[in-house]
């Protein structure tokens, strides 16, 4: 889902009940499943964290809410990767995309990339930088004219990135010192 920044809906996509369905049947003994609805809801399995503000579920059919995206979080990066590969050859309706040790999983065709390339046509910006951290954000890296990413990123993000930085401070830095961006 894309807001503009009244929070209206520029675009939206959710993904099937059926498939959500599937999904939750098949992974929720074996990851942590995050559910994100468009009622501005994040809906865990279990807490990762002491203050984690998710509201907890054990039965999918608890959410009455549309589903705009899942994650799995597998905490194994070689698991991330095998499950992300299965999932992207069974469900031809969703795309998975590894983030390190978890899948972020969105309807077929979305992808942060494809956000960027709406909004880019909806203002009718010219040019926009991106910055990315995992293999998720390829999509976006690749859809932008300036990529950016951090030193400590894996190569295939390094690979596309014109800048490697620290911190996001230094990407803004960077922007304005080569680009001439006023932010």
């Amino acid at each position: 889902m894309i807001l503009n920044r009244d929070y209206n809906i520029l675009y939206k996509q959710t993904i099937l009940d059926t498939t959500i369905h599937q999904l939750y049947q098949q992974y929720h003994h074996q990851s942590i499943i995050i559910i994100h609805s468009d009622d501005y809801q994040t809906y865990k399995t279990q807490k990762e964290f002491p203050d984690d503000e998710c509201l907890l579920f054990s039965n999918i059919y608890d959410i009455k809410h549309s589903v705009l995206g899942i994650s799995l979080v597998f905490h194994d990066e070689e698991i991330a990767y095998q499950q992300t590969q299965k999932i992207n050859q069974l469900y031809p309706d969703i795309e998975g995309f590894q983030n390190t040790d978890s899948i972020d999983i969105v309807p077929h065709g979305c992808s942060k990339g494809a956000a960027l390339q709406k909004i880019k046509e909806y203002y009718q910006i010219t040019s926009l930088a991106g910055i990315g951290d995992s293999y998720n954000d390829l999509p976006m890296l690749t859809n932008v004219d300036i990529p950016i990413t951090f030193v400590d990123a894996p190569q295939t993000l390094k690979d596309i990135a014109q800048y490697h930085v620290h911190s996001v401070a230094e990407a803004i830095a960077c922007l304005k010192h080569n680009h001439k961006i006023e932010l």
